[in-house]
């Protein structure tokens, strides 16, 4: 049994793995909550957005792979600041090579920000844009003006707010399904044979209102990080 482990700015997803069947998946608030689980797993890969060094508990555990952009890689890319690239971002592109392999795949994860990232039906790399997350955008509509409250997600409002809290809720949730579709088109003016992978702890926000056809995968990070732990258990 592998066991993925994907400390997010909230939260901390771990998944395991028999072979690239996911077996079970749970969420935790404390990384620390991991512990207990180790005993279980032949191998472990362990990816951080923010934690550069692994955890004390496991720098003695068997078989670790601290993922980093200097991890071998089942993929290549062009990417001109490797080191400043989100280890989420690279997952979840090599995650969309599993779930399309030799297929230009656009990837969006709608997380704490809406990340955008294409990888091309060559499995290289290309790069893609970073966007505010639905929380960013209350936060930042709360914090940079007087009067405006600080609401939080809700279903998709109407495109007319006839108050206040219903324009706030217009604004960022409608202009978010509007800027993801907006450049899902512009890649699909490209890439004609485009397929876009949406993923992300917001991915419920969005799934069942963008007018583009897209594949919903919450696991799409998981995925990516167990298939970075099978190369690398290759190569050695």
């Amino acid at each position: 049994m592998k066991l993925v482990i994907d400390q997010g700015n909230s939260f901390v997803k771990i998944a395991f793995f028999k072979g690239k069947t996911l077996i079970k998946k749970e969420i935790f608030s404390d990384i620390k909550q991991v512990e207990p689980l180790l005993d279980t797993c032949q191998s472990i890969i362990f990816s951080s957005v923010f934690q550069s060094t692994l955890p004390a508990f496991l720098k003695h555990a068997k078989s670790v792979i601290h993922f980093s952009y200097q991890t071998s890689l089942p993929i290549s890319h062009v990417y001109k600041s490797p080191q400043t690239l989100g280890v989420d971002r690279l997952a979840a592109v090599v995650g969309a090579t599993v779930l399309f392999p030799n297929q230009n795949v656009l990837t969006i994860d709608a997380g704490t920000c809406i990340t955008y990232d294409f990888i091309n039906d060559k499995a290289c790399y290309l790069g893609g844009s970073i966007s505010p997350g639905v929380q960013i955008r209350y936060k930042s509509l709360h914090h940079f003006t007087a009067k405006l409250p600080l609401l939080s997600t809700t279903k998709k409002p109407e495109l007319i707010g006839e108050d206040t809290q219903k324009a706030i809720h217009s604004g960022v949730i409608n202009g978010l399904i509007g800027e993801i579709d907006g450049i899902i088109d512009r890649y699909k003016n490209s890439y004609h044979d485009l397929k876009v992978v949406l993923t992300g702890g917001d991915v419920n926000i969005f799934d069942k209102e963008l007018k583009n056809s897209i594949f919903a995968s919450p696991e799409l990070v998981l995925i990516g990080l167990n298939e970075i732990l099978d190369y690398n258990e290759t190569i050695v």
